[in-house]
């Protein structure tokens, strides 16, 4: 199966810096990342990669049966693709999916995981967004069931960007979201827990979430930092597509490079 992958060499590595691959979450693809963090990355010395999952993107694949672990295929299959130690950085489902990795024994250098599902799934998020923003649940229904251009443009700004957020972030959003795999949608609602790396194989984690996220609730990137025993970054006020909006892009990105720094990455 062919999968999507996007390239940023950097030009002014030092340092032998292990590369970064970002894994997206659910409805998107590579491009989400395309923006904003990998050239950013890249003008910091890091080499970046960033994968679309099958079915997402410029990705072969067909969505009807895929589970999250053929996802997390799709991780490793990316992983040997890149052929060098990576740092895997996960958003939402897609720092799931990386959990998920790590628990097959496949160890990167550090992980990051960005507004992260946590690793007992979504029922957190179920009830966070069924007793604070019904609306939400309707309109991903719809994207769904009907594709991008049956969801409100409001409700794609409150599910993933800041309130100050550009028309731009907004604009780039509304017209490149997909449906996602029901199969690993239901998944997602009780997965089965990833066995986390222990010993000389656990590598540093971060957990790092805004208290802002539509979907998911403080208390799952907690419980995720918990569970893993990683560091954990809580940003005041960041939504949940904190590598697409406008005002939080650089603030995120800046914290994980601060860390990596401090891990010697």
């Amino acid at each position: 199966m062919a999968l999507e992958y996007l390239h940023c060499k950097s030009e002014k590595r030092g340092r032998d810096r292990p590369d970064l691959l970002f894994v997206h979450g659910a409805f998107c693809g590579a491009w989400i990342w395309a923006e904003t963090f990998l050239p950013y990355f890249c003008t910091q010395g890091h080499a970046c990669h960033a994968v679309s999952l099958r079915g997402h993107g410029g990705s072969d694949g067909n969505l009807a049966w895929t589970s999250l672990s053929d996802y997390a295929d799709d991780v490793e299959a990316a992983m040997d693709h890149v052929g060098r130690p990576v740092v895997l950085i996960g958003h939402s489902m897609g720092g799931l999916i990386c959990q998920h990795v790590m628990g097959r024994g496949r160890v990167p250098a550090a992980a990051v995981l960005l507004a992260s599902v946590p690793p007992s799934g979504l029922g957190s998020s179920a009830m966070h967004l069924g007793l604070y923003a019904q609306d939400l649940v309707w309109q991903l229904g719809l994207l769904q069931t009907l594709g991008p251009h049956a969801v409100a443009p409001q409700f794609v700004r409150r599910a993933f960007l800041s309130v100050g957020a550009s028309a731009t972030a907004l604009a780039h959003l509304v017209t490149r979201l997909q449906s996602e795999s029901p199969r690993a949608t239901a998944e997602m609602m009780a997965p089965p827990q990833p066995t986390p790396p222990s010993g000389d194989d656990r590598p540093p984690i971060l957990v790092l979430g805004g208290d802002q996220d539509a979907f998911l609730p403080v208390s799952a990137f907690r419980e995720t930092a918990t569970y893993f025993g990683a560091d954990l970054r809580i940003l005041q006020g960041a939504p949940h597509g904190l590598m697409v909006d406008s005002q939080w892009w650089q603030p995120v990105a800046d914290e994980i490079l601060s860390w990596l720094e401090a891990q010697d990455l």
